[in-house]
C-alpha cells in the first residue's frame, strides 16, 4: 500500500483514548475509493474482521478525510518493548492497535453529534470498503 498511496498523518485522540492522541499515518480513505472507482458511492460499508459493520456517507469522507491507518508513530514505550527500533520512527499497527487496517477520524474536528453517537466510524481491522 505504501507505494500505491501517498501517506497521510493524523494526530488524533480517538473515542477509547481520552484525550491521550497518537500520530497514525495512512492512505486517505478517499484516496483508496478513487483508485478503486468507487469515489462515486453516496454510501459505504466498511466492514471489520469480526463482521461488524459501519455504513458511512460520502459525505463525510469528503468533509473530514479519514485515514485507512496502517502504521503509528514509535513511543518510549514500544521502543521499551522492543516493537520498534532505536531509530524507528512508525510502526505497523498490530492487531491490538486496531490493525492492520484501522478506519482514523480527526476526532476534534467531528460535529458533536458524531460523539458518541457515531463512535461506530472507527472500524479497526478493516477487511472490507464496498459501495452500497
Amino acid at each position: 500500500m505504501r507505494k500505491d498511496f501517498s501517506l497521510q498523518q493524523r494526530i488524533t485522540a480517538t473515542p477509547w483514548s481520552g484525550k491521550e492522541t497518537t500520530e497514525f499515518r495512512g492512505p486517505l480513505l478517499k484516496d483508496i475509493l478513487a483508485r478503486n472507482n468507487i469515489a462515486g458511492a453516496r454510501e459505504l460499508e466498511i466492514r471489520a474482521y469480526n463482521d461488524f459493520m459501519a455504513r458511512i456517507s460520502a459525505a463525510a469522507i469528503e468533509d473530514y478525510s479519514p485515514i485507512l491507518a496502517i502504521e503509528q508513530r514509535c513511543t518510549e514505550d514500544d521502543r521499551n518493548q522492543s516493537l520498534c527500533e532505536p531509530n524507528q520512527t512508525f510502526r505497523s499497527l498490530s492487531i491490538d492497535d486496531g490493525g492492520p487496517f484501522y478506519l482514523v477520524w480527526p476526532l476534534t474536528d467531528l460535529p458533536a453529534s458524531y460523539v458518541p453517537g457515531r463512535n461506530s466510524i472507527w472500524v479497526w481491522f478493516v477487511v472490507k470498503v464496498r459501495p452500497i
